[in-house]
This record gives C-alpha cells, sequence and structure tokens, in this order.
C-alpha cells in the first residue's frame, strides 16, 4: 500500500500551551496551541500507565485513546485531518500518522492507543493509518538513499537468562518465521547467561541487521537500566545507554527492538523510552520498544508477527507496515487487554523502508521523492536556531561520532553522478559541518 503522511509536531511548552502544526503535503500546514493538560486526561493516563500486563479493561484503554484524541485534535488540526484522510482515501492510499513530539513530558504518553470517537477509529492497529515516532533525517544520508539490503538479513537474539522470564517462547517464534524465510533473515541466538563482554564479542565478530533485546528493564532514580547477566547468572543492571553504545560502535544496524517483557511491576518500559529516541537520532533507521510490560505470550506473538510482515509480501521492509500488522495480531490474539499499545515505532525513515530486499529494486520516482524529502529536511535544518549547551557531554561525544560518519558520507556522495544527489550532499554536509562546530564549542 501506498502512503500520504500526516505530520504532527508539537513543541515544547510556551507559556501555558505547546504550538501543534500539522503538514500534509499538497495541502499544506496548519498551526494551533494545545491546553495544559487538565486533571482529567492526566487520570486517563495513568489509569492506563496502571493496568497490570494481563488485565482486560478495554474500557480503560478506549477512554485514554479519545482524551488523546481530543486534546490533540484541536481546530484548525481535525479539519485538517478530515481532508487529508478523505484524500488518502479517494486516492486509494492509507494515510500515515507521523508524531514528532519535542516536549519530553508529552513523548511519554501512550499515543499508540491514540482513538478517534468520530470513526470508532485506533490508528496504531490499521494498516491504513500507520503511527510512528517520527525523527528530523539530516544526519542520515545513507540510510534514507542506500537502502538496498545484502541477503539473509542477520538478527542477533540477545535473551539474557532469567528465572521469571519464558524467553524459550520468544526464540522460537522468531526462528520459527527465520526457518519460512531462510532466504530473508538467519537468526543467531545468545541466550542463556549472556555479560556484557558476551555482547559485545558478538557485536565484534559479525555483522548484524537487527538487534533484538527482550528482558527485564527498570528506572531507577529517572535512568534506565537494562538486565544482562553476571558470571553466576544474577542481574547485572546496566544504564541503557551503554547498551546504545555497544550497538552503535559497530557496523549500522537498520533496526533494534527492545522488549521489556514479564509480568512483574518492576520492569518499567520508561527505560527505553529515553534509548530509543537517542539510537534513532546517533543513526539507526528504526528502533521497536515497548512502553509497559507485556506477557511473554504477547511478546513472542509480536515478534513472531513482526518479524513474518518485515520479510514477506510487497511491504517487505516496510517497519511500520510491519509494526502495525503485529500490533492488529495483538488486539485479536489477546482481545480486552491493552498489549496492542505497549509496542513503540521510532523511526527518521520518511517513508517507513528501513531496507529493500533484492527484489525490490527502487523506482526512480520513489528515490527521487525520498531525495527531495531529505533535502527539504536538510533545508530546514540549516534554517533552525541550535543551542546545544545545557546538552550532556557524554550525549554530545555520541553525537559528536555520528555527525563524523554522516558527514564523511555525505563528502563521498559529492562524486556521484546524479546533480539531485549532489545537492542533498551539499546541504547534508553543510548542516553536518555546523552541528560539529557547535558541538565542539560545548564540548571545549
Amino acid at each position: 500500500m501506498q502512503y500520504q503522511d500526516f505530520t504532527v509536531t508539537i513543541n515544547e511548552l510556551q507559556g501555558d500551551g505547546y504550538p501543534v502544526s500539522a503538514h500534509v503535503e499538497g495541502i499544506g500546514r496548519v498551526a494551533a496551541v494545545l491546553p495544559a493538560p487538565n486533571n482529567e486526561l492526566l487520570a486517563k493516563l495513568a489509569a492506563l500507565a496502571d493496568l497490570a500486563p494481563t488485565s482486560e479493561n478495554e474500557a480503560i484503554v478506549r477512554a485514554a485513546g479519545e482524551a488523546l484524541f481530543n486534546w490533540l485534535v484541536v481546530e484548525p488540526v481535525r479539519t485538517h485531518l478530515r481532508l487529508a484522510w478523505a484524500r488518502s482515501q479517494r486516492d486509494g492510499e492509507g494515510l500515515r500518522l507521523r508524531l514528532s513530539i519535542d516536549a519530553t513530558e508529552i513523548a511519554a504518553w501512550p499515543w499508540e492507543a491514540l482513538h478517534d470517537p468520530e470513526r470508532d477509529h485506533t490508528f496504531a492497529t490499521s494498516a491504513a493509518t500507520p503511527l510512528v515516532r517520527y525523527f528530523d533525517q539530516a544526519n542520515h544520508m545513507r540510510g534514507l538513499v542506500e537502502q538496498q539490503a545484502e541477503l539473509p538479513l542477520h538478527l542477533l537474539l540477545v535473551l539474557p537468562a532469567m528465572a521469571d522470564l519464558d524467553l524459550a517462547r520468544e526464540r522460537s517464534g522468531v526462528e520459527q518465521v527465520a526457518a519460512s524465510f531462510t532466504t530473508h533473515l538467519r537468526v543467531h541466538a545468545l541466550d542463556g547467561i549472556v555479560r556484557r563482554t558476551d555482547l559485545a564479542d558478538a557485536l565484534l565478530t559479525a555483522d548484524y541487521d537487527i538487534l533484538h533485546f527482550s528482558g527485564h528493564s527498570a528506572v531507577v532514580d529517572g535512568r534506565g537500566y537494562v538486565a544482562l547477566n553476571l558470571r553466576d547468572g544474577r542481574p547485572d543492571w546496566i544504564h541503557s545507554g551503554t547498551l546504545a553504545q555497544l550497538a552503535l560502535s559497530h557496523k549500522p544496524i537498520k533496526l533494534v527492538m527492545l522488549n521489556a517483557c514479564g509480568t512483574s511491576r518492576g520492569d518499567d518500559g520508561r527505560a527505553f523510552q529515553g534509548l530509543a529516541p537517542q539510537m534513532v537520532r546517533s543513526g539507526v533507521p528504526a528502533v521497536v520498544t515497548m512502553q509497559f510490560p507485556i506477557t511473554d505470550e504477547a511478546a513472542a506473538i509480536f515478534a513472531r508477527e513482526f518479524y513474518k510482515r518485515l520479510c514477506a509480501g510487497e511491504d517487505a521492509g516496510q517497519v511500520d507496515v510491519a509494526v502495525t500488522y503485529a500490533r492488529g495480531m495483538l488486539a485479536a490474539l489477546h482481545n480486552g487487554d491493552h498489549s496492542w499499545a505497549a509496542p513503540v515505532l521510532y523511526t527518521h525513515a520518511a517513508d517507513g523502508v528501513i531496507y529493500r530486499l533484492h527484489t525490490q529494486a527502487p523506482e526512480a520516482a520513489d528515490e527521487s521523492v525520498r531525495l527531495q524529502a531529505l533535502a527539504d529536511s536538510l533545508q530546514r535544518s540549516l534554517e533552525m536556531e541550535e543551542d546545544w549547551s545545557l546538552t550532556d557531554p557524554g550525549v554530545l561525544a555520541i553525537w559528536r561520532n555520528t555527525l563524523l560518519r554522516a558527514a564523511a558520507d555525505y563528502r563521498d556522495r559529492l562524486a556521484d553522478p546524479r546533480p539531485e544527489v549532489q545537492n542533498v550532499a551539499r546541504r547534508g554536509l553543510a548542516v553536518t559541518e555546523r552541528r560539529l562546530a557547535a558541538k565542539d564549542q560545548v564540548l571545549a
């Protein structure tokens, strides 16, 4: 299915409200100011967050989703959405809802529950309306222009041993998919006692396209942690940023899957809410994470259905379609609970495509559209005023390495025979060099 994009941007709080804009190609842009959330909205979101993984209370999920919709989709955004939706249906295409949220307190809300009460429609479970958390593309020319994958894709499945988790079911589901698509996906499992050195060695000795981690996570004093193993098998709680550094220190990975599973209320999807955007900003095309814990069975179903759709059919390689399909399967097979709303997709891929299989040669028109979208994004980045003075030095250092790699990619592309690629490369190099200078000044 082809998609048109409805991009919603929510900025940081200014005065008493949050500036919001909605943009649709060919229709235009509208803007409004969202009010500070009232107690009724916050109470409905808290009720959803407090649900146990096995709770069956569809009314609470519906109430939260409708409250989110009514808060976000105010006039003239609502009319803009109706016009865009009607046009996409008339054209026989889907409407991709891209949420770009700068305000961290708003980004933490469960937007995947978003529900239109007038149409009785849940966006995140319908293939006609995928919902993604979308990020700026400016540093990622290689990921957007060169999407051809060498088959089979290699997936590193990291399953640290935990006495209260049944991770064998999740491994079995992923391996069943790989067995059905042997030419497309190959699974390498790292399970049992998984120490930090084991994970680092695995990433060092082989190239992987997908990193899949499943296990316990927690938030302590506002910092996210994930559990690997000590030598004796006990949990080794490592800062989630360490996991990001391990993943980003080797060959660029196309996709990272982070599952916080288990029935324990000690698990906390917030451990991944800061990690996932950091990975996407640092160059990973897409990260899928769970914003609250789900059962082992639900995690296994999601993984199986997600990889099945990611590897098969005309939408193979389109991560937003795969996530939406897997959410829909969870909603159907776990009717009544809220596990379908747990998966969150973060991406900087404008069209949802993180790689193309060898049978999917990109059409010239598609590539032209993608290049133009990247050029427009770069131009907007050049026009923005950016302040890095309050950013953590450790984060700045990670982003600096990413920018150095991006600058090298852009320089290589200056020699491309296609003028449109040269144009993107020049703009991209200007953005990265300016950002490098700003970061170096702060670090100094």
